[in-house]
C-alpha cells in the first residue's frame, strides 16, 4: 500500500520456496546472475553492478532464506512490481514479512537483519530504475496472516492450515487468538509431493511432467497430456490430500468441531482432492493472502 503523503510504500511479500508474492503479483523465484548483460531486459535485475535472472524458474530448496543474497534480491524485485503498480520509482519502504510458526521466535531477528540494508538501494528491474529506503522490516507469523483480517467471518474457533511450497503451518485459534502450544509446522508440502507424482509418471509412463502440468490439475483446469498420466496424478494427490487429513487427526484436531480453514497453494488440493467435505471446511484459494495479510498486519501495528 502506497501512503502518498508521506511517500511511504507498505510492501507485504510472501517469500515463498517456489513461488513469490505480493498484494499485487506472483512469480517464480528463480536466481541467476549472468556473466554480463543481458540479451533481454525481462525479468532481469541489475544490481551493485551485477546482472541476474531474477523470476525464472525455480530456487533450489535451502534450510534457511539467509543463506544467500537471493531472497534479497527477489524482494527487491517484489517491492519493484508494487512501486509499477503506484506508478512510482522512488519510495521510502517498510517490508511485512513472514516466517513459519514454529520457527518464528528463533528466526524473527535473523530475517529482519538479513532484509534491513541501510541507506539508498538503487537497481534497475526489467529495464526501469528505481531508488527505495528501507525504513522498517516487520515479521509475522505465516498462516495466522493469510486470514488474519477475516478471523471474525469465520468464528471464534479456527483450525488454519497453510500448504505451501516446504511446510504446512497448522494453527489453532481460539477467540482469536492463535493458541502456540497446538500449533505447528509439518516439513512435507506441495514441493514434496510434485517431485513424486514426476517420478511416479516417469516410471509408469515414460512420460515428463513439468510442475506447471501438476498445478493446473491441481487447480481443476483441462491439460493437454494422455489419460494414464493424469490417472496417476489424480491418484496421487488424492493420496496426499488423505496423508493431510490423517496428519491432522493426529495431531488431535477434530475436523468436525472446529471451522477449518485451507489456505496456501494446496488449499486447491484439499478443494479438489480431500475426502472431508462439510460447511465448516473452508477454502482460501488466494494465494496471495499471506502477503496481503502482512500488509494488513504492518499498517495495524505501524498506525501509518
Amino acid at each position: 500500500m502506497f501512503i502518498n503523503d508521506k511517500k511511504l510504500l507498505v510492501v507485504g511479500v510472501d517469500h515463498g520456496f517456489s513461488m513469490m508474492k505480493t498484494s499485487h503479483a506472483t512469480f517464480e523465484n528463480g536466481v541467476e546472475k549472468l556473466g554480463g548483460e543481458a540479451t533481454l531486459s525481462n525479468n532481469t535485475l541489475v544490481y551493485e553492478g551485477n546482472y541476474y535472472k531474477v523470476g525464472e524458474g525455480r530456487l533450489p530448496l535451502m534450510e534457511k532464506k539467509t543463506e544467500n543474497d537471493h531472497y534479497f534480491l527477489l524482494t527487491l524485485a517484489a517491492v519493484a512490481k508494487e512501486m509499477d503498480v503506484y506508478h512510482q520509482s522512488e519510495a521510502n519502504v517498510v517490508l511485512a514479512v513472514g516466517l513459519p510458526f514454529s520457527r518464528f521466535g528463533k528466526e524473527k531477528m535473523e530475517f529482519k537483519s538479513y532484509l534491513l540494508r541501510q541507506g539508498e538501494i538503487a537497481y534497475s528491474y526489467c529495464g526501469k530504475r528505481y531508488c527505495i529506503y528501507i525504513q522498517d522490516v516487520y515479521v509475522f507469523p505465516q498462516c495466522y496472516a493469510a486470514i488474519a483480517d477475516k478471523l471474525r467471518e469465520y468464528g471464534r474457533e479456527n483450525l488454519i492450515v497453510d500448504i505451501g511450497s516446504k511446510t504446512i503451518d497448522v494453527i489453532h485459534t481460539r477467540n482469536y487468538v492463535p493458541v502456540e502450544s497446538e500449533s505447528t509446522s509439518i516439513p512435507e508440502a506441495l514441493i514434496q509431493c510434485m517431485e513424486g507424482i514426476k517420478n511416479k509418471v516417469y516410471q509408469n509412463c515414460n512420460r515428463i511432467v513439468s510442475e506447471e502440468m501438476i498445478r493446473q490439475m491441481i487447480q481443476g483446469e483441462a491439460v493437454v497430456m494422455p489419460e494414464d498420466c493424469k490417472v496417476i496424478i489424480i491418484e496421487k494427490l488424492k493420496k496426499y490430500a488423505g496423508n493431510i487429513e490423517a496428519k491432522l487427526a493426529e495431531l488431535g484436531f477434530d475436523m468436525e468441531m472446529m471451522n477449518v480453514v485451507y489456505a496456501g497453494g494446496g488449499a486447491s488440493v484439499m478443494k479438489n482432492y480431500g475426502t472431508k467435505k462439510s460447511a465448516n471446511i473452508h477454502y482460501l484459494l488466494d494465494i496471495r493472502a499471506n502477503a496481503k495479510g502482512f500488509e494488513f498486519l504492518a499498517i495495524q501495528k505501524g498506525k501509518f
